[in-house]
């Protein structure tokens, strides 16, 4: 997978929820459960470390980055994962 792949499936799928009505959305819920990586990749072993993330502070940390006051790294493409995955569950269509 190219960053340039991933750039147009992130624009061609944020299209679509504009397209759709759906430009904002209410994140209400704020802490989840996270799988450390080491765990999250082995489908043969039951995770046993889970972590509690929270969707708040990620947004934070990409806003950060945004704004110029944080540089971004790859490691922030997690925090944008995390609040990515709730809009499309989130989402209508």
């Amino acid at each position: 997978m190219t960053t340039d792949a991933l750039r147009r499936a992130t624009l061609t799928l944020l299209a679509h929820l504009d397209a759709t009505g759906q430009r904002e959305m209410e994140i209400e819920e704020d802490f989840y459960w996270n799988v450390p990586a080491d765990q999250r990749y082995d489908p043969y072993e039951k995770p046993e470390a889970l972590t509690l993330g929270q969707l708040s502070d990620d947004g934070s940390e990409i806003q950060r980055i945004l704004a110029g006051e944080r540089e971004p790294t790859g490691l922030a493409m997690v925090w944008l994962a995390t609040i990515l995955r709730r809009v499309g569950e989130k989402s209508r269509e």
